[in-house]
């Protein structure tokens, strides 16, 4: 018979983006561009990508009069789970990888600011901005321009039962903010485990 052989080569590769860290803040530029724009007297970016709160447990300053996104949540996604473990070069042969992981965001806007007037302004701002543009397609994120993937955020509505668990997680008192969904947001390890060349060899057995 004849059988085919392809030689596998064991080696790593460089890991890619942050794909959490380089999708949420691209989202946070562009709502500090939507929001400068509605309140262009203030020329300080207004939302950011931070906690109420430094590791000692004090009041954060930078996020003092901000907009402040937190994650609160990371969950996988309870309905996608690839098994795909190779993938196709240019060249013709494959590599194999880990499983790709998608996970669900939760995201919290908090309106960190002294005038409670203000607070309320900022958030029907951040409300309006998603209802103009839910969706981010990674193209448009330099960092992650090669990944056909993108993000849709969805306002994620919590019962006031629901609401003292984020709060009583970041340690402070509620204060007015809104809680969106994102997904979904594609995690993959780019470490090899195998490469696996094109057929370089025909072994004929008699």
């Amino acid at each position: 018979g004849v059988q085919t052989c392809a030689l596998p080569i064991l080696r790593t590769k460089p890991q890619g983006a942050q794909v959490i860290h380089q999708a949420i803040q691209f989202v946070v530029t562009e709502l500090n561009t939507y929001l400068n724009l509605r309140s262009p007297s203030l020329t300080a970016d207004r939302a950011v990508l931070d906690s109420l709160f430094d590791t000692s447990g004090n009041l954060n300053a930078d996020a003092k009069e901000k907009v402040v996104l937190s994650v609160v949540n990371v969950q996988e996604d309870p309905v996608y789970h690839s098994v795909e473990v190779y993938e196709k070069r240019p060249d013709g042969g494959a590599e194999m990888v880990r499983p790709e992981v998608r996970v669900n965001l939760f995201l919290l806007f908090i309106a960190n600011f002294s005038e409670y007037d203000e607070s309320l302004k900022a958030l029907e701002h951040v409300i309006s901005f998603f209802q103009t543009r839910h969706v981010f397609n990674y193209s448009s994120i330099p960092a992650l321009s090669q990944q056909a993937r993108r993000m849709v955020f969805e306002l994620y509505s919590m019962t006031f039962q629901q609401q003292t668990h984020p709060w009583g997680a970041l340690g402070g008192k509620y204060q007015p903010s809104v809680m969106y969904k994102v997904g979904l947001v594609a995690i993959r390890d780019r470490q090899l485990e195998a490469e696996v060349r094109p057929v370089e060899q025909i072994l004929i057995n008699e």
